[in-house]
């Protein structure tokens, strides 16, 4: 039988709390041990991309690129241009992780390619289109910093600078 990578990550971060926590006196030395737990829940979360999770962030980038190129377009704004992954496409969910993660670093550098536009642009642009525009680009990438945190474990540093479980 094979356990899977987050629960031999919990084993182990179990195992330094019961086996050898309880064995240190030094401050130091638990401390140490907490950022070892710490590691070892950051590697449970990051050692292997989830596709539902690369999927969240690509959808939250393809609603602000094609948010801005209708906003644009209302606008009669020559803009740059949206690559769609288009989520109903059967192929989209069964893409390698490589491929979303390609998706959505192109997608990251689309948004760029949008906000050097903007800048370069922001004297000619109708304050309502650039204003939509604007809001819609930093939507998503606040909806990517939000997924990162909503998927990234609590840390442990009261526990590693005190040497005490809290």
């Amino acid at each position: 039988m094979n356990n899977s990578f987050p629960r031999l990550i919990d084993g182990m971060c179990a195992t330094l709390r019961r086996e050898v926590l309880t064995r240190l006196d030094d401050e130091f030395a638990r401390g140490q041990v907490f950022g070892v737990i710490n590691l070892l829940n950051t590697f449970k979360v990051r050692a292997n991309w989830s596709a539902g999770f690369l999927l969240q962030q690509i959808e939250a980038q393809q609603r602000a690129l094609e948010g801005a190129a209708a906003a644009a377009q209302r606008a009669s704004l020559s803009a740059p241009s949206a690559t769609r992954m288009n989520k109903a496409d059967p192929g989209a969910g069964a893409m390698s992780i490589e491929a979303l993660l390609e998706r959505r670093d192109a997608n990251n550098r689309e948004i760029g390619t949008w906000l050097e536009w903007l800048d370069a642009k922001s004297v000619e642009l109708p304050a309502g289109a650039a204003q939509t525009i604007e809001q819609l680009l930093r939507a998503a990438m606040r909806a990517e910093i939000d997924l990162e945190l909503k998927n990234s474990p609590r840390p442990l540093f009261a526990e590693m600078s005190s040497g005490r479980e809290e």
